[in-house]
């Protein structure tokens, strides 16, 4: 199980961003969450067994570290 508090040690991780990260923090509309932290943070969660096909899901479920976790538990 993917928890929020792995998704945001990874987003801490690839992110460029001085301040700290909570749970709803908002990754897409502040720009946290660019292109290259996108693809590093995929490969992690490949890495740790999780497979998300971006494609299949709708934007809105890459908004928060919360709602990156919810996803990656779906299996």
């Amino acid at each position: 199980m993917i928890t929020t508090e792995t998704i945001i040690e990874l987003l801490s991780e690839y992110c460029e961003h001085d301040g700290e990260i909570l749970p709803d923090t908002e990754l897409l509309e502040s720009g946290m969450l660019d292109s290259l932290a996108f693809i590093e943070l995929l490969n992690a969660l490949e890495d740790m067994g999780v497979n998300v096909q971006p494609t299949q899901l709708p934007r809105s479920a890459f908004a928060t570290p919360a709602s990156i976790a919810q996803i990656c538990n779906l299996d």
